[in-house]
C-alpha cells in the first residue's frame, strides 16, 4: 500500500508540470502573436484551402476580361460615332486590357504575396 501512495503522489506531480507547461506554452503563444500580428495562421486551415486558389483564379480572369470588354465596347462606340473603324477599337482594346493587367497587379500586390 505504501508504494502505491509514492506512485499517486509521482503521477499528481507529473500531471502538475504537465499543466504548468500547457499554460507556459498557451502564454509564449499569445506573446509570439502580440510580438508578430503580421505572422498569419496557416491560410488552408482558415479558410479550406483550394477554394480560395478557385476564387483568386476565377477574380483575376473576370477583371482582365471585363476591363478588356469595357475597352472593346468603348471602342466600337467611338468608331461607330466617328465612322473610324479600327482605330478606337485597338487603342481602347489595349487601354481595357492594361487596365485588366493593373486590377490584377492591385490584387495580388507583389509586396504582399502569401506564401503556402
Amino acid at each position: 500500500m505504501y508504494g502505491s501512495d509514492e506512485e499517486e503522489g509521482v503521477s499528481l506531480e507529473k500531471d502538475a508540470k504537465k499543466k504548468q507547461l500547457d499554460s507556459f506554452d498557451k502564454k509564449l503563444q499569445d506573446f509570439e502573436s502580440r510580438l508578430n500580428p503580421s505572422k498569419k495562421q496557416d491560410h488552408s486551415q482558415l479558410t479550406g484551402g483550394d477554394n480560395d486558389l478557385w476564387k483568386f483564379v476565377l477574380r483575376s480572369g473576370v477583371e482582365l476580361f471585363s476591363a478588356f470588354l469595357v475597352g472593346v465596347m468603348v471602342g466600337y462606340g467611338l468608331d461607330y460615332w466617328l465612322l473610324t473603324r479600327p482605330l478606337f477599337i485597338i487603342i481602347f482594346s489595349a487601354l481595357g486590357m492594361g487596365a485588366g493587367v493593373l486590377n490584377v497587379w492591385r490584387i495580388v500586390k507583389p509586396g504582399d504575396i502569401r506564401s503556402e
